[in-house]
Formats: structure tokens, C-alpha cells, sequence
């Protein structure tokens, strides 16, 4: 009897752990299970997490805050993007995500080549170092480039899954038809202006001024930290007082002594211009698009 109670109570207690068992492995985070996609840029990262609608686990590495194209990789950061099931690098944003990208055989989709890439003015900084050739990565500030990239984006998201492919047929046509309202936006808001010269901090406006009939003269190349000369300070001051701007636009992560110089020079208000490059955690990319339209509104008198 006592020999029969310990087989019961055993017994009891293996189908208990068992239980438990399987529970935690139940309870094991879905995402585990789903694709990986990662890309170290907030606007390509908005793009995938809107076409992949959780089908995928997107992973922005874009800094939040300092420079994003000296983004420096961390051990882990190193590790998602070689086990990731699609990586989605901006050809020049970041060199160390790059190369790391580069290092995969495969799962990788460079998609700036797909988009008729724009390449940097040629403007020497304090250094000398020139920006003549290298391709402009900031493709998202040109709301109709951002849509081509929606179709060529869902395209490779497609293949990653059944459901991603049941998504991306809804999902996509929905961002382009999003993208397409933003980029009627930008055109009535800015038909009528009296400049359409933006004087910036670094050039990384060039899409947007394409997109929009704009003209950028920008004080730095496509590196923010570079330091212009003072033969191109001065070259900035007189082409813009000949040009009657009336402010100076900056970024509210790059030191203001620039700008500041050049609005006190010209006589003008300073606006921010945000480049997309840094994370946001409070605003997405259809929203911070439309404060910068409101400060381009504002700089360039439009009525």
C-alpha cells in the first residue's frame, strides 16, 4: 500500500512537470518564431514594420541620438544582423553596418541602387576632404522614392513567409496610397513660395530639394560633423544674401555654431530640418515629414 502511495505521488508529480513543461514552452515569445529583419535606418525600418504588419520582427539600429553615420556596432548588434532573415542596409549611411552587411552571403537587400540615387555636391570641408561621387543615402526625404521602395521593399519581405505574402498584398498598396497623400501635401503646401533656396547645416536635403523643385546650398557635405572652410562659409553668405533667404535651417543634433554664424551674417531666423537619421521613439516617419513641411513652410514664406 505505502509502495503503491510513492508510484501515485510520483507519478502526480512527473505529469505535473510535464505540464509545466510544455507550458513554458507555450508560453515562449511568438516573435521567436518569426523572421528577422534588421536595418540601422529609422525610415527603412518604419517602411518594414508598416509593409511587414507582424509578420516579421523588424530591428532598428539607428542611434538615438549623435551622429548616425558613425554608428558603432556592439557585440549583440554584430550578432542580429548576421543571424537576421533579411537585412536592409543603406549603401553609405553607416560603413560599419556596411560592413557587416557585406560579410552575409546571403538575406541581404541593398536598396538604394533600386532608386535612382542622387550623389553628394563636391564641397571640400576644413580637411579637404570632398564629397564628389559618393552616393546621398537619404532616399526616404523624397516621399515618391520612399513608395518605389514600398514595392521593392514588400517584394523581399514577400519571400520570407506565406504570411508575409498574404500581408505584403494589403499592406503595401496601403503605404503607397499614405506616401502619395504626403507627397500631394508637400506639393499644394509648397507651390506657392516666395525663395525656394534652403540654406542647411550638411547636405542631406538633396531628395528633398529634387523632389520638390528646391535648391540646397548646404554648408557641410554629407558628413554632419564635418567643418566647412571659411572660403565656403563665405561662399554660403554671399550666394544667400543674393538669393534673398529668409532663415537658415539646422538639425537638432549637430552643433548650432554654424548656423548660428550664418544667421547672424544674413540676418535671419534659424528653423529645424530634421534628416531622419536618428531614431524616434514619439513620432513616426508620415509625422516627422510633416514638421519638417511646416518648417519649410515657414523658412520659404510660402502662402
Amino acid at each position: 500500500m505505502v509502495l503503491m502511495k510513492i508510484l501515485l505521488a510520483f507519478l502526480t508529480s512527473s505529469l505535473i512537470l510535464a505540464g509545466c513543461s510544455n507550458a513554458a514552452e507555450d508560453s515562449q515569445p511568438a516573435s521567436e518564431s518569426l523572421p528577422s529583419i534588421v536595418t540601422g535606418s529609422f525610415a527603412v525600418a518604419w517602411l518594414a514594420s508598416s509593409i511587414s504588419d507582424g509578420c516579421a520582427v523588424v530591428t532598428d539600429l539607428a542611434p538615438s541620438g549623435g551622429d548616425a553615420h558613425d554608428l558603432e556596432l556592439t557585440a549583440s548588434q554584430t550578432a542580429s544582423i548576421l543571424d537576421a532573415d533579411l537585412v536592409v542596409p543603406v549603401d553609405g549611411l553607416q560603413p560599419a553596418f556596411d560592413a557587416v552587411a557585406e560579410s552575409k552571403s546571403s538575406g541581404v537587400f541593398d536598396i538604394l541602387d533600386l532608386l535612382d540615387p542622387l550623389t553628394a555636391e563636391d564641397h571640400a570641408d576644413e580637411d579637404g576632404h570632398e564629397n564628389h561621387g559618393l552616393l546621398d543615402p537619404h532616399f526616404w526625404l523624397d516621399p515618391k522614392r520612399v513608395s518605389d521602395a514600398a514595392g521593392f521593399l514588400g517584394a523581399e519581405i514577400s519571400k520570407l513567409s506565406a504570411d508575409c505574402a498574404t500581408k505584403v498584398e494589403v499592406t503595401v498598396p496601403a503605404v503607397q496610397a499614405q506616401l502619395e497623400d504626403l507627397t500631394q501635401e508637400f506639393e499644394t503646401s509648397l507651390a506657392t513660395c516666395s525663395s525656394r533656396t534652403i540654406v542647411v547645416s550638411h547636405e542631406a536635403f538633396g531628395y528633398l530639394a529634387d523632389a520638390f523643385n528646391l535648391e540646397q546650398i548646404g554648408v557641410a557635405g554629407l558628413d554632419p560633423e564635418g567643418e566647412p572652410s571659411a572660403a565656403r562659409l563665405k561662399e554660403v553668405i554671399d550666394l544667400a544674401n543674393s538669393l534673398g533667404v529668409s532663415a537658415v535651417f539646422t538639425e537638432s543634433t549637430v552643433n548650432p555654431d554654424v548656423a548660428q554664424t550664418l544667421a547672424d551674417a544674413l540676418e535671419v531666423g534659424i528653423l529645424t530640418l530634421d534628416p531622419l537619421e536618428i531614431a524616434s521613439v514619439s513620432k513616426d516617419y508620415i509625422s516627422l515629414m510633416q514638421t519638417n513641411l511646416e518648417s519649410l513652410r515657414s523658412g520659404l514664406n510660402c502662402s
